[in-house]
Order: structure tokens, then sequence, then C-alpha cells
């Protein structure tokens, strides 16, 4: 297999795939039978991940997340798709009871609570909740993402769960499938260098957006990102858009950012600084796009 395979080829050598994966209308879906689809899906997936085929797992994974997956890959400058199966085989499903099998739209989960085996000493596992999240595609469920749920500062709910009591908490919107697929991104250049950046807003709402990508909004916090597409030699350009927004209580209005080019080759090393821009006086424009270069 080769490292430089893109997921483009990935989609196309699973058209094959497609036609034989199950396909229930997700609004019309008995519970048992969305469970058995899904954990279907699941298997279809870890087996793919098991045998590091990188085929199956793009026929057995949302499009979504074979995206998102590849872009942060090789904007680490990591080898996609080897660097897919790095991480050890996923959990398996037996031994654990699950709690909801629930499909809205074109999105379902399965809960499951009970000891995850993710390959660690036996007698260190804990009790946790997991969260198994799919998508309906092509005419069937594709296993997109999973989700780990500790209840160690919530000893009470923990108790009742090993009780085998109901779960109160799979109603909140965070255990309820959105009921639509988040839009596929485009795929990312390969970048030259690994880029992040480190940012501090506040006073303000502050997105980024570089190479084509937007970023979820930081109001009132710090936050350091992987930049996606990461960086090249020569011309590069970042974005930034702020909405003023009620200062924090004693606090002053301040907008900062700072670029960095990463040696992957030494990941404890310093980032040599490629950029930084601070808003005046704590006075932010509504936008403003910062050209630098990288050598």
């Amino acid at each position: 297999m080769t490292t430089d395979m893109t997921l483009r080829t990935l989609v196309l050598l699973t058209a094959g795939l497609l036609a034989s994966l199950p396909s229930p209308s997700p609004a019309q879906s008995a519970e048992p039978e969305l469970e058995s689809a899904l954990v279907a899906s699941y298997g279809r997936w870890r087996d793919a991940m098991v045998r590091q085929d990188a085929r199956a797992w793009a026929g057995a994974i949302t499009q979504y997340r074979q995206v998102v997956t590849r872009n942060q890959l090789v904007s680490e400058k990591q080898a996609f798709p080897d660097e897919v199966f790095a991480n050890g085989d996923p959990p398996k499903l037996d031994g654990l009871r699950l709690l909801e099998s629930e499909a809205v739209g074109k999105t379902a989960h399965l809960v499951y609570f009970g000891k995850v085996d993710l390959g660690q000493d036996r007698n260190l596992l804990k009790d946790t909740v997991l969260k198994l999240k799919f998508g309906f595609e092509n005419g069937g469920w594709k296993y997109d993402s999973n989700r780990f749920t500790s209840f160690d500062t919530a000893p009470e709910v923990l108790k009742a769960l090993q009780s085998g009591k109901k779960a109160d908490f799979l109603d909140t919107p965070e255990f309820t499938p959105p009921g639509t697929l988040p839009a596929v991104p485009p795929l990312c250049r390969v970048p030259e260098f690994k880029g992040g950046y480190k940012l501090q807003s506040f006073g303000y709402e502050t997105q980024v957006l570089m190479n084509g990508f937007d970023y979820t909004p930081v109001e009132d916090a710090l936050d350091q990102q992987v930049i996606i597409g990461g960086l090249v030699t020569g011309q590069n350009e970042i974005t930034l858009r702020m909405t003023p927004v009620p200062t924090p209580e004693n606090g002053k209005s301040a907008v900062q950012i700072r670029l960095y080019k990463l040696d992957v080759t030494q990941p404890d090393k310093p980032g040599i600084e490629v950029l930084r821009w601070e808003a005046p006086d704590g006075k932010a424009p509504k936008q403003i796009t910062l050209p630098f270069t990288v050598k």
C-alpha cells in the first residue's frame, strides 16, 4: 500500500462495496432492526481497522469522516492512509450493556455502558459510556466516530448505571442524534510544513480562516489548532473575522494570534514563529487578512 494514496482513490475503490451494504430506511427502522444494522456497520469498520484494509475502511466510514481524517493526517505530515491504523484495534462490543439505539433523520447512535477494552491492563478498566455515531449514506448505515464519557465526577450517575437503572442523561441534546450529516469538506492541499496557531480572543468572537477552511469561532478564550493544509514555502495568508462581545468583568479586550512552523521530526522542539499579530489597543477591525512568508 502506498502512503500517498489519495482519499479520492479510496472512495472510488469502494464503489463495488456500496451495493452490498444494507439499505433500511432510517425513518422506518424498528429499534431491533436499527440496532442490528448499526452493530453490523460498526463490525465492518472494526474489521477493516483490524485487517488494516484501506479500501474496506473507506467503504465502512462516512464520507465526512474520511475527508476529515485524511485532511488532519496530511496536515500533520503523517502518512495517509497508513496512520489511520496506527492506534491499535478498536474496542469490541462484547460484554458491554446497550443503553440505547436511536436514529433521527440520517444520523443514529448506539450507546453502551461497561468496561471498554482499549488494550490496557484489564485490572485498570473502568466503567464508562461509549457512544458510537453513524450516518446514512448510499442506502446504508456507515460508521462515523465514537465518544467516551466518564462519570468519575458524577458518582451517583455511575452508581445508577451500575445498578441497571434508566440513564436519564440519554434524553439530553448531547445524547440525541442531530438528524443531519455535516457537509463534507474539500480535500486540503498536502503542505510542505506542519503549521499551527495560538489565538487569544477576549471581548471579541474571533474566527480564523485559512487555506479555504474556517475554524470554530473563539470567544473570551484561548485556542490552539493545527492548520489544515499547513504551510508552504513563500507566500501564505490568514484571515481573522472579529465581532465585539461584552468584555469580561474587570477584563480588557484583546485579540492576538501567533502562527508557527512545526518540526514533525522533533515534536518536543518549539515551533518557529512565522507571524504575530495583535489588535492595536485591543480594538480589532471587523476583518483582516494577514499575508506572511515562510522560508
